[in-house]
């Protein structure tokens, strides 16, 4: 049998097969889930101390609540399509394109969340399941569909959404809602604030060509070094009611001033858009160091 003659057409079924398999990836951006995975996987540890009893349940904890972000991303490409037309950094998304039909986007994300969710319900507990709904709803619905285009109030809102992954972790663990759980979110929280203002301050044009409301830059200036300080004193707290070591302690501490000197550089009023991205590279790293702190720096 001659293979040759068959190979254009495998070939170019396979680059089919591998553009779908791109943009799908692509719809549920995987570096968004990554980074909240992170924080699933230190909840979890945290409420473990340090350890996994069941690996079953980590896998499915993990694999759910990624599920059910990617669900969260792909309606967010839908909604925003018409946004991301208008800015630079988003203009080559698959929705902006019309790569892809919105039907066929949003029946993968509904997929992508009954997959997810089930996983949580039966592979890790009722109340992560719960609260990884309650994410969902916060960040597609509340967020993205309702305050986004309406107030930069959007961006507290949209925080706790972002502060439900560790959580779901915790409790995919401890199956109750502590005041440890009540702290990840606060934390988290206040680290997602300073995070997503430096982000605007970056991409401070994009914003305005997309129409989004926008803090004046000297209040987004006081809002980053106020939430700051509020990271600081909530992971603190975070550290005493959740007993951590001392080196915890030492580790935040550090980090956060360090975090803080960089919010109040001068550089801000020279040079924005380098101090914000001091600001925003910095808090990746604060983020995977304090993930890193709850898995092993329990007593």
């Amino acid at each position: 049998m001659d293979h040759g003659q068959y190979s254009p057409q495998h070939a170019r079924a396979l680059r089919h097969w591998l553009g779908w398999f791109g943009v799908g990836l692509q719809l549920t951006k995987p570096g968004i889930i990554f980074g909240n995975l992170a924080s699933v996987l230190g909840g979890y540890l945290l409420a473990g101390s340090g350890r996994v009893a069941v690996p079953a349940d980590l896998i499915a904890t993990l694999l759910g609540t990624a599920l059910v972000i990617g669900c969260g991303c792909v309606i967010n490409n839908c909604v925003d399509r018409d946004i991301d037309r208008r800015m630079v950094r988003t203009c080559h998304r698959a929705l902006a394109l019309r790569t892809v039909t919105v039907p066929i986007a949003a029946s993968y994300a509904i997929a992508l969340g009954l997959i997810g969710f089930g996983l949580l319900w039966v592979g890790s507990t009722p109340l992560a399941c719960l609260l990884a709904m309650v994410g969902l709803v916060i960040y597609a619905g509340v967020y993205t569909y309702w305050l986004k285009r309406r107030s930069h109030w959007a961006t507290l809102i949209g925080s706790v959404s972002g502060a439900m992954p560790p959580v779901i972790g915790y409790c995919a663990v401890t199956g109750r809602f502590d005041a440890t759980a009540m702290l990840l979110i606060v934390v988290f929280c206040c680290w997602q604030m300073p995070h997503s203002h430096a982000i605007s301050v970056m991409r401070h044009e994009d914003f305005r060509a997309a129409r989004l409301p926008l803090l004046p830059l000297p209040q987004a200036y006081r809002q980053i070094q106020t939430y700051i300080l509020a990271f600081l004193a909530s992971s603190v707290v975070l550290g005493v009611v959740a007993h951590m070591t001392a080196l915890y302690f030492v580790v935040m501490l550090g980090l956060s001033s360090y975090w803080m000197t960089l919010g109040a550089s001068a550089t801000r009023l020279a040079d924005p858009r380098t101090w914000a991205r001091k600001v925003f590279g910095f808090s990746i790293v604060l983020m995977l160091v304090f993930n890193v702190s709850l898995a092993v720096l329990r007593e």
